[in-house]
């Protein structure tokens, strides 16, 4: 499963991806279902095969919120916490292929507040409801206009996309990804920034460097292969063809893209 995973996002398939992960939490819920570890800690004598099944669940757990790391920001660090995990290395992506890597002794908490509550269902029906009656719309009897591919947004929301040029200073390929290249960018901000990209098969690192490229700026970071990405640098493509757009190499880095 991680190997799809990992396949998934370097071609940046972030919904194939999920979907995988999801595989892998359904699997861990059938496993406590299967194993009932409640009725084996009544057990004196089944105490070994307890600690087997928790063993399995934290390490199930523990690879969950690795992979879930890209996606959220506050959950995975969480069930870091309620597994009574500190030390870096077991978070970091690599360790997902090592089972059993959580230490002897390690304590859970006793009793953590759930991460993700159950929702009630009635109440979550009572809600959707009403909010569809809030968004209704009654129909005009003139026939509807042709469906428009492409959804349109208004100024308000472009406004809210920063781009910026940025030079590229420094490109290097990503170690087990084929499709992704790690840049440093000036942005005019004191400082490289750091944007993953998954062009690596339509250009060489040295081509790109001393390029003017544009960034959205203020895309929120995310975490690939284990690696910071903050920002998406923009490209072009057509029948298979992939192109960065590059900016006028008189424009200063950092400059805003109206």
């Amino acid at each position: 499963m991680a190997k799809e995973y990992e396949k998934n996002m370097e071609h940046m398939q972030f919904s194939v991806a999920l979907t995988k992960l999801w595989s892998l939490i359904s699997r861990t819920n059938k496993y406590i279902d299967e194993t009932e570890p409640w009725a084996l800690a009544k057990d004196e004598s089944r105490k070994k095969e307890l600690a087997s099944v928790m063993t399995h669940l934290a390490e199930s757990l523990r690879t969950i919120a690795i992979l879930l790391q890209p996606f959220l920001t506050r959950a995975p660090g969480e069930i870091f916490m309620q597994l009574g995990l500190q030390a870096e290395n077991l978070k970091k992506w690599d360790s997902i292929y090592t089972f059993g890597a959580i230490p002897d002794g390690t304590k859970v908490v006793k009793k953590g507040t759930p991460i993700f509550p159950r929702l009630e269902a009635k109440e979550e029906v009572a809600y959707i409801q009403d909010q569809m009656k809030a968004t209704a719309t009654v129909k005009e009897p003139e026939a509807e206009a042709e469906a428009i591919e492409t959804p349109q947004i208004g100024i308000e929301d472009f406004d809210k996309i920063d781009l910026r040029v940025a030079e590229v200073k420094e490109v290097e390929k990503v170690k087990k990804a084929d499709k992704l290249l790690c840049f440093q960018l000036d942005l005019g901000e004191g400082k490289l920034r750091q944007v993953l990209s998954g062009i690596a098969e339509f250009y060489e690192p040295e081509e790109l460097i001393g390029k003017k490229v544009i960034v959205v700026a203020n895309l929120k970071p995310v975490k690939l292969r284990g690696l910071l990405s903050e920002g998406m640098i923009l490209s072009g493509e057509k029948d298979g063809e992939l192109r960065v757009i590059e900016a006028n190499s008189a424009l200063p880095n950092g400059a805003k893209v109206k």
